[in-house]
């Protein structure tokens, strides 16, 4: 598609919409100038798998430790993972923290403003870059998340699964199609919090919709079709077995290493049978067990309970006032919850 194309009655109605109903007090909108591409970025990169309602509590967070973006690359990593804890999907993580180094290292401590070269930056994608384009340097590149997918579905009735290599293609053909020329910043931010606030997957509002006249699901009674939903996966189910070692306030954690489940985090040490859990300590006791679920990943947990006063190279006995400075996986404070309330 050209990248010349004209506005379309489309984007020119989400605009409209979007200037009387859009969100503009989210904390990443209200930046300072020269702060805004670093902003934008790390707000889309926390968006990603995770609420708005969420995100507003971890990047304010986030903004007071690392204000800018040397901050974010001088920092260390645990540093960085530690504020993560809890939103998981902590690759993002890692690469916010490298694309921090490469932007200070070969980019004057600047995000792009090119789309490609940002698209070479760890974690980040084409919709992500396009966000970050259109939202921090006001420049007309069409992006592609949840809700973008969702709005075209209907609008254009595409089937198909939204995230097939097929349907994907006709959504950028769409974009590409729908592109704003004029104030594209608002045009992306309109059509985010439309899927957002609007045509929300569940009992959408078409009476609000700016563009619902021209919907074709709405027009042919079939909105709750689309978008064509996804075939359920079987996840796989995992049985682990963690050495609880709780003291006073302390609690026996170990650093995970770079491979596997939670790499480089704080947890429990992990054992894959209770023979080896037992056979290392043969003291230990069935306490309780959960289930927490993952991406990829059904894990049951089967938590097996240390005498305090039992030694182990593997345990670093950490304060729970200092948990916060350690970064973990959610799965530990509902593991400690649970053992609280047992």
């Amino acid at each position: 598609m050209s990248q010349l194309q004209s506005d379309s009655t489309f984007s020119q109605q989400v605009i409209a919409w979007y200037h009387q109903h859009g969100r503009k007090q989210l904390p990443w909108q209200l930046s300072a100038t020269a702060d805004k591409p670093y902003h934008v970025w790390l707000s889309e990169i926390m968006l990603q798998q995770t609420q708005v309602v969420k995100v507003i509590e971890y990047f304010d967070r986030f903004i007071q430790a690392f204000p800018d973006l040397d901050d974010l690359a001088n920092a260390d990593e645990q540093q960085v993972l530690a504020l993560w804890s809890g939103l998981g999907y902590y690759n993002r993580a890692r690469n916010l923290h490298k694309t921090a180094q490469l932007c200070q290292l070969n980019h004057h401590s600047q995000l792009p403003q090119n789309l490609a070269q940002l698209i070479e930056l760890p974690g980040i994608g084409r919709s992500t870059a396009a966000a970050i384009m259109s939202l921090a340097y006001d420049q007309p590149e069409p992006i592609m998340d949840g809700n973008v997918k969702r709005v075209f579905a209907r609008q254009f009735l595409v089937a198909g699964e939204p995230n097939k290599s097929s349907t994907m293609k006709q959504f950028w053909q769409l974009a590409e199609t729908h592109r704003a020329l004029q104030q594209p910043a608002a045009y992306t931010q309109g059509l985010m919090d439309l899927g957002a606030t609007v045509c929300t997957k569940h009992q959408p509002q078409c009476q609000r919709c700016p563009v619902s006249s021209s919907c074709a699901a709405r027009k042919h009674n079939l909105i709750a079709d689309y978008p064509t939903k996804k075939r359920k996966v079987k996840q796989p189910e995992v049985d682990l077995f963690a050495a609880l070692k709780v003291s006073d306030s302390h609690v026996g954690l170990q650093q995970r290493d770079e491979q596997g489940i939670w790499p480089n985090l704080w947890f429990l040490p992990l054992f894959l049978s209770v023979d080896e859990l037992q056979t290392k300590h043969p003291t230990a006791q069935s306490h309780f067990s959960l289930t927490h679920k993952l991406t990829h990943r059904i894990l049951h947990i089967h938590v097996y309970q240390i005498h305090s006063t039992e030694t182990g190279s593997e345990f670093n006995m950490v304060s729970r006032d200092e948990l916060p400075t350690r970064p973990h996986p959610k799965a530990l404070i509902h593991i400690l919850n649970q053992n609280d309330n047992h």
